[in-house]
């Protein structure tokens, strides 16, 4: 392979990056920090987000920027999911090759709805810190976090979609059906459930109530309750089962992967695209600004809906056209998150 070839596999983006200067990211100067928030809520239809046609080196400063400040933050400690601190893992040209793509995808999306690149990469930054073999609990994988259904809604090859996968050119590919499995018996507990809402409302105190009062139906309650309780622990335990197998299967073979390498690169593509850059980072710009244009440019409710689905952010009288953050924890926490990221690299960009 010549040193050119070479050179463009490593920046992982098949063309030089627009925007990037010779001097290296790390060496900016540290920002001075600003008396207010450049954070805007609801983004105006006519927004123009900046690039680097618009505002010169936005790309090379947006990357400066999230590199800043993780390295502000993570010199001395580790970095969330990396768990190593930040000099320890290349993030430069993760960073620089991320941020390249967002500018192309926001670009792309435009006509749907303008987007704010700062705010994608700090939704990123949150999601997986950059870390293209991120595994989470739910099975969400990559740097934007996809699901296997939402990953093929958008033509993502996903491990186990494809009849090779089973083979034993994979590691540990007798767990490559667990994930249907998963689902399988997420459907009948729910199912389950439903069948036995009678069951579903008993609570402790009223079964300890009733056998004060000497209720003399409570024994035969008290059985059906106690079975129901045994029988949604066996689902818990083997859906958690099924999807820790399918997590293993996915961890063994992303292990010793490195998507700047050519063979390991070209091994990912044909097995779970949700490790690499582009196709998720257009995909999840493309969610975000399809909830944009639904909920009137609102970025708060539409990064809660790529969270927790859009269609839990809805809300009504006047604020229906904005929609509301939904009263999950998680949601809550990711908003939150979000917002700090975002302000952190913004105001390193402006600075």
């Amino acid at each position: 392979m010549d040193k050119s070839r070479r050179e463009i596999l490593k920046g992982f983006v098949g063309a030089t990056l627009m925007g990037f200067t010779g001097e290296t990211l790390r060496a900016a100067v540290p920002p001075t920090p600003l008396t207010e928030s450049p954070i805007n809520i609801i983004l105006p239809r006519d927004y123009t987000p900046p690039n680097d046609n618009n505002s010169s080196g936005y790309s090379y400063k947006l990357a400066r920027a999230a590199l800043d400040f993780l390295e502000e933050n993570f010199s001395r400690s580790s970095m969330p999911i990396w768990k190593q601190p930040f000099h320890k893992v290349d993030m430069e040209v993760r960073v620089r090759n991320i941020v390249y793509w967002i500018q192309l995808a926001v670009e792309e999306y435009r006509s749907i709805y303008p987007v704010d690149p700062a705010w994608v990469l700090a939704q990123i930054m949150h999601e997986s810190y950059f870390y293209e073999f991120c595994v989470s609990s739910a099975a969400a994988v990559g740097i934007c976090q996809f699901v296997r259904p939402t990953a093929r809604e958008y033509d993502m090859i996903c491990a186990g979609d494809l009849p090779e996968h089973a083979s034993n050119l994979y590691r540990k590919s007798d767990f490559i059906v667990k994930l249907d499995v998963y689902y399988e018996l997420r459907r009948e507990r729910q199912e389950y459930i439903r069948s036995q809402r009678h069951l579903e409302k008993m609570e402790i105190d009223d079964v300890m109530r009733r056998i004060a009062e000497n209720d003399q139906s409570i024994q035969q309650d008290a059985i059906e309750w106690n079975a129901h309780l045994m029988r949604k622990t066996e689902y818990d335990q083997r859906i958690r089962e099924s999807l820790d197998q399918y997590r293993e299967f996915l961890t063994a073979n992303f292990e010793g992967r490195d998507i700047f390498k050519e063979d390991d690169l070209r091994f990912l593509l044909g097995f779970d695209e949700r490790v690499t850059y582009k196709k998720p980072i257009f995909s999840m710009v493309q969610m975000l600004t399809k909830s944009l244009r639904a909920r009137n440019g609102n970025i708060i409710t539409a990064a809660a809906g790529y969270n927790a689905g859009l269609s839990r952010t809805q809300a009504h009288g006047p604020y229906k056209p904005f929609g509301r953050i939904p009263n999950f924890d998680e949601t809550v926490t990711y908003i939150s998150r979000i917002l700090i990221n975002h302000y952190e690299i913004a105001r390193r960009v402006n600075s």
